[in-house]
């Protein structure tokens, strides 16, 4: 996947069966032919493997994952070519993983897979990597045959009306559908927003995307996840448009910081502002991964180095160096606590004030965590309502009102940063 990922700060949470470094895509049944055209040609393939059906139910399923894996197999051909390296797909082996995410249900998913290897157009390659935590693991790894992703060209796909509302990757839920009438009441009428105007990039139209929460209550996490959310920014999200517009990404600058520094009342940050993360005469990217490893964590005391630490590069002894600079300075990372305050906590806020932004019936803005993609001459005012709604969710909650900074950003053109600040209600606190 292309987004950063935070550590997750719940062991329980069945993401780490399932994201793994070793694959940049993993299978996940998200889009179908889009017209009847692109549905012969779907059948005309799958009768080539011997996996058509004649159900009606069975052959919508087949479409789904078919297309899927079309379309992956295409994205991971053009990171071929761009970063070199071999065309694997992660597959996970768990009956869980797809009851969970869709309808398309696990016997049609052992059926196609064997298909496709009894075709050659798939090879197991590599076993799947253990789990940390349950000492489990079962996402194996498919080369992907030459001749494959050109199989998908001048099909036409949409969003799959087999995808799940919602879904929740708590452990207490394995195997189980999550449903909960309200919100999947609200996403719902999000999908039919968003398919008015879906957002599209050259043949591929997309509008559902399901909330996964990280517990069984489905109180923590609550992020969209859709065919968009593992695009590239550059390459692909911003080439894409929304009613024939083309789009922009306005995306809250340090959103967690920010959350946090509103809960706890430890506000670091200047009356106006443009980076959450600056702190003169130490990098960005440092502070932004020991804040982020911090948050994900659900602890602030972390002195010696975590995964993330060492993936950006940063030694033991740097760690040691700013850690006396970013403690004192962010105090609200003391009050982080695993399971209560951490990155999941974080993260369900987040979605609730952006979600009061998108769930306006005016236009289609699509949610991509802490960003959201509109049209691109409505990227700023989208901003100062996303300002607007993250003060009034703060005095609703009772915290320390702040108005976020934010960036919008578009394809071909420089990337405009507008400032936060404290808000008038947050001075006149301190004035008391």
């Amino acid at each position: 996947m292309n987004q950063t990922k935070l550590l997750s700060s719940n062991p329980d949470r069945l993401d780490h069966l399932f994201t793994s470094v070793q694959f940049s895509e993993v299978l996940s049944p998200v889009v179908q032919p889009q017209a009847i055209i692109d549905e012969e040609q779907i059948d005309h393939l799958l009768i080539q493997i011997g996996c058509h059906s004649n159900r009606p139910v069975s052959l919508r399923k087949l479409h789904t994952l078919m297309s899927s894996f079309l379309l992956q197999a295409q994205r991971l051909a053009n990171r071929v070519q761009r970063k070199g390296g071999q065309m694997v797909i992660g597959w996970p082996h768990d009956e869980a993983y797809w009851r969970t995410r869709s309808n398309v249900g696990y016997p049609i998913v052992k059926k196609l897979r064997q298909a496709l290897l009894d075709n050659g157009w798939i090879t197991h390659h590599k076993q799947p990597t253990k789990n940390l935590y349950h000492g489990e693991g079962n996402c194996n790894g498919y080369l992907i045959a030459g001749f494959v992703p050109e199989l998908a060209d001048g099909i036409a796909f949409q969003s799959s009306e087999l995808t799940c509302a919602t879904k929740s990757s708590a452990k207490e839920a394995k195997g189980k559908k999550v449903t909960n009438e309200a919100l999947d009441k609200r996403t719902i009428a999000l999908w039919e927003l968003w398919k008015s105007e879906p957002l599209t990039l050259g043949d591929l139209k997309m509008w559902r995307a399901t909330r996964s929460f990280s517990n069984k209550e489905l109180t923590r996490g609550g992020r969209f996840f859709g065919p968009w959310t593992s695009m590239n920014k550059e390459r692909e999200r911003l080439k894409c448009t929304i009613g024939g517009s083309t789009v922009a990404e306005v995306d809250v600058s340090g959103m967690y910081p920010t959350l946090l520094c509103a809960i706890t009342g430890h506000v670091p940050f200047k009356t106006r502002f443009k980076d959450p993360y600056f702190i003169e005469g130490i990098e960005r990217e440092e502070v932004k991964t020991v804040i982020t490893s911090a948050i994900g964590g659900g602890t602030a005391n972390q002195r010696t180095l975590t995964d993330l630490m060492r993936k950006s590069g940063l030694t033991q002894e740097r760690l040691t160096e700013i850690r006396r600079v970013i403690l004192p300075k962010f105090e609200c990372l003391g009050s982080l606590k695993k399971g209560v305050l951490d990155s999941e906590t974080l993260a369900y806020h987040e979605t609730e004030i952006l979600m009061r932004v998108v769930e306006r019936p005016t236009r289609p803005i699509f949610i991509l965590h802490d960003c959201l993609i509109c049209k691109a001459d409505e990227a700023l005012e989208v901003g100062k309502e996303v300002q607007k709604e993250f003060v009034q969710y703060c005095i609703e909650m009772d915290w320390r009102p702040i108005s976020p900074a934010f960036t919008i950003e578009r394809d071909g053109k420089d990337k405009l940063q507008v400032s936060g600040e404290r808000s008038p209600f947050y001075k006149q606190q301190d004035a008391k």
